[in-house]
């Protein structure tokens, strides 16, 4: 994009193909400088709905919809997607994507719907040692928690932000197929590399069924992703 027409809360745009019909595409953001036509000056709307929010939560969104029209437009699409009243993207015909967005960086997953059946993209700052331990019952398995023996305090802390962010894909990826909320205890990290369903979402989302994920540890923290293509 042109520097007239970029934000000057945005910058660092960069592009990654992951895969035929598959991208992805990041860039940093700052509240801070945020001004009142940054939405105009990108060609974004601003929903109603978060016409009064804090700068953050406008800028994150202005962040992560700026991502995904470039990540569109790659894919030969030239639109932004809109917010559902849930509050979900929703995405132009023939595409689908995800969005992500952490301590000034926003990340969009987007794919061409003729390889790609699911995609859930999400980033997790590393949680403290502290933290982990509080929210490792509500995060984790009775067997995922069996599996943290052994392991230091801090290591223990990276594989439930781990987790936590696989399970958060797994979500962004089957609600837009299934319609049906899930929670942390209805998946389970079995391997390395997958999570298995513990509960029934769909006729074609059953339990017992395992989908793999991937995954980047970065220096504040760690990116998932789960980018199914169709059989």
């Amino acid at each position: 994009m042109p520097d007239a027409q970029r934000p000057a809360s945005l910058s660092n745009l960069h592009r990654e193909e992951m895969a035929q019909g598959l991208l992805r595409i990041s860039c940093r953001y700052q509240p801070e400088r945020l001004l009142d036509d940054s939405f105009t000056r990108a060609g974004i709307t601003l929903p109603a709905s978060l016409a009064g929010a804090v700068a953050k939560r406008r800028c994150e969104y202005l962040a992560g919809r700026w991502c995904a029209r470039e990540g569109l437009r790659s894919l030969g699409v030239d639109a932004v997607p809109e917010m559902s009243r849930s509050r979900a993207p929703v995405w132009p015909e023939g595409t689908l994507g995800s969005i992500t967005h952490s301590h000034g960086i926003a990340e969009v997953m987007v794919a061409d719907n003729r390889y790609w059946h699911a995609v859930g993209l999400d980033t997790e700052q590393w949680l403290s040692v502290e933290r982990a331990n509080r929210l490792r019952r509500e995060l984790l398995t009775p067997a995922e928690l069996e599996q943290l023996a052994g392991l230091t305090p801090i290591q223990r802390a990276n594989r439930i932000t781990l987790i936590f962010s696989a399970k958060e894909s797994l979500f962004k990826a089957l609600y837009p197929l299934t319609g049906k909320r899930f929670y942390f205890q209805d998946a389970e990290r079995r391997d390395a590399r997958s999570l298995t369903l513990l509960k029934t979402l769909s006729a074609d989302w059953k339990k017992g069924m395992t989908l793999p994920f991937r995954w980047r540890e970065r220096q504040q923290g760690v990116l998932s992703w789960i980018a199914l293509p169709h059989p």
